[in-house]
């Protein structure tokens, strides 16, 4: 993705970071000899983890995103019908194909 593009994906919170409240707390010489890092997690990882904890029906019947499980199958399936998406939930690669394609990641 291109960095510059990345406040399409985080909306208003993209550029929110801690640095400004930290150079307040310290001093100039402090704040240059301190050690920073990064911890990155494994996007295939987080992919999984967000599918099995929002919308599979595995542990919590996909409750937490309910309505983003119903448009992920509406999209890929093409169903439209209400009380038919209810019933149903994404699988994986709905949801990864899903997230690939997804408005809010796509070129304007």
């Amino acid at each position: 993705m291109d960095p510059a593009k990345i406040h399409r994906v985080h909306g208003g919170l993209s550029g929110r970071h801690r640095i400004p409240t930290i150079k307040q707390r310290f001093n100039v010489s402090t704040f240059r000899q301190a050690f920073s890092f990064t911890v990155v997690r494994n996007p295939w990882t987080r992919l999984v983890s967000a599918y099995r904890d929002k919308l599979s029906d595995e542990k919590s019947g996909g409750a937490g995103k309910r309505s983003i499980g119903m448009k992920i199958v509406g999209e890929m399936r093409g169903i439209k019908d209400k009380e038919e998406l209810r019933k149903l939930y994404p699988t994986f690669t709905e949801f990864a194909k899903w997230t690939r394609q997804a408005s809010w990641v796509r070129e304007p």
